[in-house]
This record gives C-alpha cells, sequence and structure tokens, in this order.
C-alpha cells in the first residue's frame, strides 16, 4: 500500500511506535511519534485532501491519537491477534477488513517497483 501510494503522488503518514515518516513530493521526513500530527503538509485550493495515515504501532496496545476533525485517514496494520485491534476498533469504530496472503506469482510481480528489491532474490530462485 506504501509503494502504491507513493507512486501516485500522495501524501503518506508512516506511523510506527517510535516514529513517523511523511513521504512528501519526493522526500521522505521523520519525527519522533510524540511529537504528533501538527504542521502537516495542506493542499491550497482544496477542500478536502486527507493524509493516508499507515500505522503499524508494533506490539503495542495503543494507537496515535488521531483528533476525528483531522485531515488524516488512518488505516492500521495488524496481525489477526484481537489484542492489536480490539482497542483501535472500540476507539474508533473503525472497520475490520482482512486481505489474503499474497501468492508467490503476485509477489514477484511486486518486484517491479524498486521497493521491493529484496524480493528479487526470490524470483531468481523461483
Amino acid at each position: 500500500m506504501l509503494a502504491w501510494l507513493i507512486s501516485v503522488d500522495q501524501v503518506v503518514l508512516l506511523c510506527t511506535a517510535d516514529d513517523n515518516y511523511l513521504f512528501y513530493c519526493g522526500q521522505v521526513y521523520v519525527r519522533s511519534t510524540s511529537v504528533g500530527f501538527r504542521g502537516l503538509p495542506v493542499r491550497q485550493n482544496v477542500e478536502y485532501f486527507p493524509i493516508w495515515a499507515l500505522i503499524d504501532m508494533d506490539y503495542k496496545k495503543s494507537d496515535p491519537h488521531i483528533r476525528a476533525d483531522s485531515d488524516i485517514w488512518p488505516i492500521q496494520a495488524s496481525s489477526p491477534n484481537p489484542v492489536r485491534w480490539a482497542p483501535w476498533v472500540k476507539q474508533n469504530g473503525a472497520a475490520l477488513l482482512g486481505m489474503p496472503v499474497w501468492s508467490m506469482r503476485e509477489l514477484k510481480e511486486g518486484c517491479g517497483l524498486s521497493l521491493f528489491s529484496s524480493l528479487r532474490s526470490i524470483e531468481a530462485r523461483g
């Protein structure tokens, strides 16, 4: 999802337990998660232009505080373990969606994106 959003020039936040990474205009900016979400870019002359926030809080049971009136569109990546996602669903009224595991063919096709260059060895052996 991160690679796809960046490839279509979306503003993206990648949020981890320790840091937030902002992908904006071909650059990556990083700051501590404790700072929050102040000072994010605003698209001029566009009424609503959400910033995608891909959230991976590792093994913490909490989520980053995102105000309901913000222009942040959060998506939490988590394991199927309810300990990881149940508090998020309860606090944010979030939808719970799942995706099937990627096949080897799909992973190989994803190698076309340079972000997944580490998978090239799988393709060579496959």
